[in-house]
């Protein structure tokens, strides 16, 4: 296979550039659309796909979301039993949605509440929990993360503030 290639001449910067920019164009730009055909008529009476097509309920897709939260809520209780409980119990009480809590939320009334569940749950609801166990427990959280939460949750118990 016998390549060649030949060095382009410019004779100013601003052609120099120009042949850049159509370079990146051809190569990185969206490619360019080509003319759509408008569809072959048909006549409505006689074709079965469109007689099909227009007795078809129209979907619902916002079911769909409410439904998938509450399997992965039944998931998560079937894996980890009381504590989840537990959490879904703590949040009705609060009027707290349960996935804010186990979310990503970090604002402190949130992260606070989220640190009182913590701390519930390795001192009465499941003392045997371990770190890493409570932080899945809360959203796939680090076991430092859940350490750090018990602590500052007993430390606003004992200053009194919790």
């Amino acid at each position: 296979m016998n390549i060649q290639f030949t060095a382009k001449t410019f004779t100013s910067v601003a052609a120099l550039i120009a042949d850049h920019a159509a370079v990146r164009r051809r190569l990185l730009g969206r490619p360019q659309r080509k003319a759509v055909q408008p569809p072959a008529q048909t006549n409505v009476e006689t074709d079965p796909m469109v007689t099909v097509r227009r007795r078809l309920p129209p979907v619902k897709l916002h079911f769909h979301d409410a439904h998938v939260k509450a399997f992965r809520r039944w998931q998560m209780i079937a894996a980890s039993g009381p504590c989840t409980e537990h959490i879904l119990k703590r949040c009705q009480e609060e009027r707290m949605s349960f996935e804010l809590v186990v979310g990503p939320c970090r604002k402190r009334k949130i992260a606070h509440f989220r640190q009182k569940l913590m701390w519930e749950i390795k001192m009465s609801v499941k003392p045997s929990a371990s770190w890493h166990e409570i932080g899945r427990l809360f959203g796939g959280r680090d076991h430092t993360t859940a350490l750090h939460g018990v602590r500052a949750h007993q430390a606003r118990v004992d200053s009194g503030e919790a």
